[in-house]
């Protein structure tokens, strides 16, 4: 994301009872199907950011992000629907 000449990194996902969804219309349709064979149709929207310096590269703030957000992910589970967050964008 870029503003005013100001960079941030932005990671964000969708728990939602096990699964990690990262696409609007996956949520959606799992929302849907959850209604219909749980009688549930909660989830959530995990997003975390961090600024992208000048004198720094896009791979180093992804680093920064990518490790707080492994930080985060067993502290994420006691408040979001469902289990199993360990797999994070795909690293």
């Amino acid at each position: 994301m870029q503003k005013a000449g100001r960079k941030q990194l932005v990671y964000y996902w969708f728990p939602q009872r096990g699964r990690i969804l990262t696409n609007a219309y996956e949520l959606k349709m799992f929302a849907f199907w959850d209604s219909i064979t749980k009688q549930r149709t909660d989830g959530a929207l995990v997003r975390i950011s961090t600024p992208v310096y000048k004198f720094e590269k896009l791979e180093d703030a992804d680093t920064r992000l990518h490790g707080f957000a492994k930080n985060i992910v067993g502290m994420l589970e006691e408040y979001l629907p469902g289990k199993n967050l360990k797999n994070i964008s795909g690293k």
